[in-house]
């Protein structure tokens, strides 16, 4: 199953600033998490105490553990019970008191999370462009779909739909009509570009949910695009990256960076204008699809050889990625 091998993958789950000393909670494919840090830094829980179920996000930090609200139990950064009140100071706590940890990290002004050992690391961005003085980087904000994370993102490397969808924002430049474009696969997803005459678009996608649209521009056309920014000149690059975090089978948190090598003056504020309506826009039409979950099997929806070429070998990397993982148990 796809979910087996999501499970061996690092996700963002939640903004790193909104990650304090005190618990919370978030999802991950349909698992609650409790999230806090302490002395020693981000600590990862399965949030649900082994004791009556309750969740452990909705207690408190108290010398240093996570104290459950219902009975008072008290678990350490491991996730093992190291008081329970009813025993007193000199009860015995038995052996199997104890949650799931998970292993967690913060990376690109997230927090990401592992449910198992991960086959990969974070995923990468083009030209490094955290590390890199030619680039500015900064997260646009995030969003809840109800839809699964495969149908958002293959929403994201479909250019096939902005002139309908996206019209007056983001749309092709010279038209709807598809022209010849190679698609091709990589060590860890795929890769291919499209040129509309007024941005090259190239997209590198990061099994299992992670794309990167680089936007570059070729012909400045006086704005015409969402991508153009004021005086856009020839060699001015914009990316924005996508990820799609599975919360649940029919729900998707999704995170979005924007990367650019120009107008450093300009407030990021800037750029992020009328993003949020692209985001709207593209969220009525994915959540309207049926079923949730993204098909795998091809025979399930009608494809065209060149429009939905990316699709197609998207879907076929998402199956080969749930093979190995069936393969695996």
């Amino acid at each position: 199953m796809l979910e087996s091998a999501l499970r061996r993958y690092w996700h963002p789950v939640a903004v790193s600033d909104e990650v304090t000393a005190e618990p919370t909670q978030v999802k991950l494919l349909g698992e609650n998490i409790v999230l806090y840090r302490d002395a020693e830094g981000l600590v990862a829980l399965r949030d649900k105490c082994v004791h009556r179920g309750v969740a452990l996000s909705g207690g408190c930090i108290r010398d240093g553990l996570l104290m459950c609200p219902y009975h008072g139990w008290q678990y350490d950064r491991a996730g093992k019970v190291a008081f329970i009140p009813a025993l007193g100071t000199d009860g015995a706590i038995p052996s199997q008191a104890r949650v799931d940890r998970y292993q967690v990290r913060d990376g690109y002004g997230a927090v990401w999370v592992a449910l198992e050992t991960p086959v990969a690391d974070m995923p990468p961005w083009p030209d490094d462009d955290w590390a890199s003085d030619d680039w500015h980087v900064f997260m646009v904000g995030t969003w809840t779909w109800q839809s699964s994370a495969g149908r958002m993102l293959e929403n994201a490397i479909d250019f096939a739909h902005f002139n309908f969808v996206h019209e007056g924002f983001t749309e092709l430049a010279d038209g709807p009509f598809i022209k010849p474009f190679e698609v091709e696969t990589t060590d860890d997803g795929m890769r291919y570009a499209y040129d509309d005459s007024v941005l090259l678009r190239d997209y590198t996608l990061h099994l299992p949910f992670t794309l990167h649209d680089r936007k570059s521009v070729v012909a400045p056309s006086g704005g015409v695009t969402w991508s153009e920014q004021g005086d856009s000149k020839a060699g001015d690059v914009t990316t924005i990256t996508f990820i799609a975090s599975p919360t649940d089978t029919a729900e998707t948190l999704i995170f979005v960076w924007l990367s650019r090598n120009h107008s450093f003056d300009t407030p990021d504020a800037a750029f992020g204008a009328g993003f949020h309506e692209v985001m709207e826009q593209d969220r009525i039409v994915v959540e309207a699809q049926d079923p949730a979950e993204l098909p795998l099997d091809p025979r399930e929806e009608l494809h065209l050889k060149l429009a939905d070429s990316g699709s197609i070998l998207y879907r076929r990397l998402l199956r080969e990625l749930a093979d190995r993982a069936d393969i695996a148990v």
